[in-house]
């Protein structure tokens, strides 16, 4: 692909995606995360926030958010007037149902030229926060309209706490076990809603089973993929997972090549924390040691079983 052309588009020379997440200044999570393992994956990343906060709201009190909501309809009209294209969108976080009407219109247009959608409907996860859930309490608002927003992705990658949401179930308790019968089940029914990839991560099996779940309409197969397991919580690993699974997508990963590079990932960016006991779960997992050499290394590990 080359840049700028005659008629005026905006061609990527790398694969390019436009990711709707929010920026929190401290915090390793959305955009923090985002930028540099996808950027590292040779992907141009053009960010849309859609809120601007000092720290991200697990376990910080006192935190500021800028709610983005009115600038991004004046953003993406920018782009269209440029004539960007983007080979994939990539949504996480969202403030309000209006971000989510918004979010769609980016969609409808980016998907027209054959944009990957990929959707990670962030709303809570049980694991963290134990019976509470949810990150914040408005989060309970914009659950439906989630729903309708896998409709329009080509892959969605809820943790087990928004599988949940997303189907009307009861939210598990912390450390819950969730048999392979019970997953394939929520895979198929949340492929329902419309997408055709769908990968559920954080997923407790038995002791020390910690996996993600993949459902691929294509193959229809349903599989685990072993994340390792440490006992300890982790906040903003499931960032990174759909960071790198929509990064390998765009060059050309299977759905299952994707999930296990990114379970690859998160295993060693888990094992880089744990050298560092003195560090907080709320700062996230050390992931930026792993950047230097994790995409051009070999990765011949199997890491999954079909289910």
């Amino acid at each position: 692909m080359n840049g700028n052309n005659d008629s005026g588009t905006i061609k990527s020379i790398i694969p390019r995606v436009a990711a709707v997440h929010d920026m929190s200044g401290f915090g390793r999570v959305s955009l923090t995360e985002c930028i540099p393992v996808m950027s590292a994956m040779g992907i141009e990343v053009c960010p849309l926030p859609t809120a601007v906060l000092s720290t991200h709201t697990y376990n910080f009190k006192g935190y500021s958010v800028c709610d983005m909501t009115d600038n991004m309809p004046k953003t993406i009209e920018h782009w269209k007037a440029l004539g960007i294209k983007f080979d994939a969108v990539y949504s996480g976080y969202l403030c309000s149902p209006r971000q989510i009407e918004i979010l769609k219109s980016l969609i409808e247009w980016a998907k027209a030229d054959g944009a990957l959608i990929v959707v990670d409907p962030v709303m809570g996860d049980s694991e963290l926060l134990g019976t509470a859930a949810l990150y914040t309490e408005h989060m309970a608002e914009i659950c439906s309209g989630m729903r309708s927003l896998a409709a329009y992705a080509d892959v969605i990658t809820p943790n087990l706490t928004e599988t949940c949401l997303l189907l009307g179930e009861k939210i598990p308790e912390p450390g819950h076990y969730t048999d392979n019968k019970t997953v394939r089940g929520y895979l198929k029914r949340l492929s329902e809603l419309g997408s055709n990839t769908v990968v559920i991560t954080g997923v407790m099996g038995s002791e020390n089973d910690m996996f993600a779940a993949l459902y691929d309409s294509t193959t229809c197969k349903y599989y685990k993929i072993d994340c390792g397991y440490v006992n300890r919580r982790f906040h903003g690993t499931g960032d990174i997972f759909t960071s790198v699974f929509t990064g390998a997508l765009l060059h050309g990963s299977t759905p299952l090549e994707a999930a296990c590079l990114s379970a690859e990932f998160v295993s060693d960016a888990i094992q880089s924390t744990m050298e560092h006991p003195e560090m907080a779960v709320r700062e996230g997992v050390l992931f930026e040691p792993v950047l230097a050499e994790f995409f051009s290394k070999e990765h011949p590990k199997k890491r999954y079983i079909e289910i």
